[in-house]
Parts: C-alpha cells; sequence; structure tokens
C-alpha cells in the first residue's frame, strides 16, 4: 500500500502480523524526502558499561549515499511501463519517528534518482520500485469510481452522526454517556457507506471484465460518435454506455408486472424530461391548453 510518510502509519503496518509465522500481512512503500536523515545501528562494545546501551550510530543523509556509485547494481526494471536500465540499492538503517529498522531503496533511473522507504525488511529493491511506480493505477482507478461509478455520491445519514468541521476532531461528544444509543446507527451508516463503495468497486470490475472479454461486441452495439479511437480496447465508460442502453431496452421488452411497471414509469418519466424534443412538445401542450381554458 502507498501512505504519506509518517510514524503512525510504519508501527500500523508493523502491528498486522501473521499469527503462524509472525511475518508482515501489511507491506508499505512510500517515497522518503530529499532532507531524510537515517542512522547505523550502534557498534555492541565490547565491555559492559555503565546506563543504557548506544542504539543509533552513524547519522547519514540519504541524499549523499547517491555520491557511492559502488554499492549500487546496474540492474533492468519496468519503470511506468518501460523497461529500462537503473542503478538500484538497499539498506536496512534505523529511523528516528519509528525507532526501528526500515528498508530503504535508492535507486537512479531516467527520470533522477528516487528514494523509497519499505516497512518489510526482506522487500525486493526491484519490486519495491515497480510496485511504486505502478501508483498511477491506482490514481485512475478512483477517478473512474468516483467519476464514472459515482460511488462517493452516497447520502447515508443518520441523526447520531455529528457534523465535522474541514479540520475534523474527535466525535467525543458521540462517547459520552448521553449519546452512547447512537453508537449502533453511526455504525451501520459506516457500514452503509463501505458497501455502497465495494458495490461500486465490483461494479467496475465487472465493466473491464466486459471489455477484455466481448471487445468487438461493445464496439458493434455502441451508437456513440468517436472522432478516432486512442486504443482498441473500449473504455469503462463505453462500456457503461453500451450496458446502461441495453439493460433499458431490456426493462421495456419484459413482461409487465408490479416492479417492472414502477421502472419502465420511472425510465420513461427521467427519458421524457431528459429529450428536448418532448419537452418542446410538453411546453406547446400546455400553451394550447392554456390558450383553451382563457
Amino acid at each position: 500500500m502507498l501512505f504519506s510518510p509518517g510514524k503512525s502509519v510504519f508501527k500500523l503496518a508493523d502491528s498486522v502480523k501473521c499469527i503462524k509465522d509472525q511475518s508482515p500481512l501489511l507491506t508499505l512503500i512510500i517515497r522518503a524526502k530529499k532532507n531524510c536523515v537515517a542512522y547505523f545501528p550502534a557498534a555492541i562494545p565490547q565491555k559492559r558499561q555503565v546506563g543504557r546501551p548506544r542504539k543509533y550510530g552513524e547519522k547519514v543523509k540519504l541524499v549523499d549515499l547517491f555520491d557511492l556509485r559502488d554499492m549500487f547494481k546496474r540492474m533492468e526494471c519496468t519503470i511506468y511501463g518501460k523497461v529500462e536500465a537503473v542503478s538500484i540499492a538497499a539498506l536496512d538503517l534505523l529511523w528516528k519517528p519509528t525507532g526501528g529498522l526500515i528498508r530503504f531503496v535508492l535507486a537512479i533511473t531516467r527520470r533522477g534518482p528516487i528514494i523509497l522507504m519499505c516497512s518489510d525488511l526482506n522487500q525486493d529493491p526491484i519490486a519495491a520500485l515497480e510496485l511504486y511506480c505502478t501508483r498511477v493505477r491506482i490514481e485512475t482507478m478512483f477517478d473512474m469510481l468516483k467519476n464514472i461509478m459515482g460511488v462517493f455520491q452516497y447520502r447515508f445519514w443518520t441523526g447520531g452522526l455529528l457534523r465535522h468541521s474541514r479540520k475534523p476532531i474527535k466525535n467525543s461528544c458521540l462517547k459520552s454517556p448521553k449519546n452512547t444509543e447512537q453508537i449502533s446507527k453511526v455504525k451501520r451508516c459506516f457500514a452503509a457507506y463501505e458497501r455502497f463503495v465495494m458495490t461500486g468497486a465490483i461494479g467496475l470490475g465487472l465493466l473491464q471484465l466486459l471489455s477484455l472479454k466481448f471487445e468487438h461486441c461493445i464496439w458493434k452495439a455502441y451508437d456513440g460518435f468517436i472522432r478516432t479511437k486512442s486504443r482498441n480496447l473500449p473504455s469503462e465508460r463505453t462500456v457503461k454506455l453500451v450496458m446502461s442502453n441495453l439493460l433499458l431496452k431490456n426493462f421495456f421488452s419484459f413482461a409487465p408486472g408490479a416492479v417492472m411497471h414502477e421502472i419502465q414509469e420511472f425510465c420513461f418519466k427521467k427519458k421524457k424530461s431528459s429529450d428536448p424534443e418532448c419537452q418542446r412538445a410538453n411546453s406547446t401542450q400546455q400553451m394550447e391548453k392554456s390558450c383553451v381554458e382563457t
């Protein structure tokens, strides 16, 4: 997973471990700042001295390590969909915000030097760099979920969920003895948010699957206008338009029933209100009706 650097995030990832072999179930891969510093582990003294032994050794600026070209290895890596040769190195150093070892991956690519931080000390440096470069897919997925599927347009609310400002604080009022009955309602509201978003994510995956399996059928059924095709594979928006038209036709071809009658009436009203010709016809009919009444 990709997060912004932070002490609490690394501690959360370290707390989620497999019970059987105590291996981490969550691996964080983030980009470090240019002024990030770390420490080598302190050398173990030969004789026991008074006081707590030193934990942090020599301090090092990670940017200065790029001058040590002997520690880098030349390897091939896929950077944003293109294979290129990069110089890469990995070091396990102490980071003071967490107080533990962090794997630092230093790489020199055509885009310049980059420093990554990994919570897993056994993480392969090439795999870490490739995973970080695929973060664009996550951003694209959120864009599709927002603008195509509309999964963040939910309107679930409860009176027990207090309003917050743009700078949220802890909902301390909810934990007061007066509002203990509202906690279950707030939890159900949060569960409704998650189910709504997950349903939209499943729908997005189905659109992508239809685009891969039925490429020619979708282009054949698409009745829109595209000036030039950017690719042969139809996009999620194109598949959504085709499937919505097919579902609408199926709704009007089914046998009439109580539920289908309500759906057909709703779709017909929605189509009628959005059609400009129907709006003009309705306006002329209203004008004629008003003239006759006068």
